[in-house]
């Protein structure tokens, strides 16, 4: 069992091609990673209010880098994964509630913006 996600719900504001540069560099950067890896996985942690983020994590890495990449966008807030669910496209992308604990999954790359503010500062 996957630990109990730790942080709290963030506005977590999305708007469509907002990461579509760094989605980019993961592919010309990272590619040769996730096309040698036995489990394409990567995880989009604190996709935010909507999941487009993922979805086109997912159709860029998989038409970029290897078309069975998987897409796991992970959320904090259980209503945001809810929302999700009718974007999911198993196996190639799902949603799942977790955080930096990564809901116990084990990916190749890991993508996180803007997730950092879920914790609060420790003095």
């Amino acid at each position: 069992m996957a630990p109990r996600p730790q942080g709290e719900i963030t506005r977590g504001t999305t708007n469509p091609n907002r990461l579509r540069r760094v989605d980019n560099w993961i592919a010309a950067t990272l590619g040769d990673t996730l096309r040698e890896a036995a489990d394409p996985l990567v995880i989009d942690l604190g996709y935010g209010e909507s999941p487009v983020t993922a979805v086109e994590l997912r159709a860029r890495l998989a038409a970029a880098v290897r078309p069975d990449v998987r897409v796991v966008g992970l959320e904090i807030d259980p209503a945001r994964v809810a929302a999700a669910a009718p974007m999911a496209d198993p196996p190639g992308l799902t949603f799942l509630r977790g955080g930096f604990e990564l809901a116990g999954l084990r990916p190749a790359v890991v993508r996180a913006f803007n997730v950092l503010r879920q914790y609060g500062s420790r003095p």
